[in-house]
C-alpha cells in the first residue's frame, strides 16, 4: 500500500507543478519515479482485478471499463488503469481509492 499513497502522493506534486512549468530536469526525474512506482504496482501480488472491483461498487460502467482496458493495451500498459479511467472522468477520486485499499488487503 505504501507504493500507492507515494504514487497518489508524487503525481499530485507533479500535476500542481506542471500548472507552474517546471524545468525539464525535474520533469524526468518525476516522470521516472512515476514509471518505476507503476512498475512495483504492477509487479505486487493483489486480490481482484481493479476493474472488477470498480464495477462491483458500481463506480464504473462496465463498457467504460472495457474502453479503459483496450486504450492501455493500446498503449502497451503505460498507464495504470485507474490513471486512465480518473483521466477520463469515468471514475472519481474516492471511488478508486477505496477499490485500490479493497485490491490490497489481505
Amino acid at each position: 500500500m505504501t507504493e500507492v499513497h507515494e504514487y497518489e502522493r508524487l503525481a499530485a506534486e507533479y500535476r500542481a507543478q506542471e500548472a507552474w512549468g517546471i524545468p525539464m530536469s525535474v520533469r524526468e526525474w518525476y516522470e521516472r519515479r512515476l514509471a518505476e512506482l507503476r512498475a512495483e504496482l504492477r509487479r505486487a501480488r493483489h486480490g481482484r482485478p481493479l476493474g472488477e472491483i470498480l464495477v462491483a461498487m458500481g463506480a464504473v460502467d462496465p463498457k467504460r471499463l472495457e474502453l479503459a482496458l483496450a486504450e492501455q493495451k493500446a498503449e502497451g500498459g503505460r498507464r495504470l488503469l485507474g490513471e486512465i479511467l480518473l483521466e477520463k472522468g469515468w471514475v472519481d477520486e474516492d471511488s478508486l481509492k477505496l477499490a485500490l485499499k479493497r485490491q490490497l488487503s489481505p
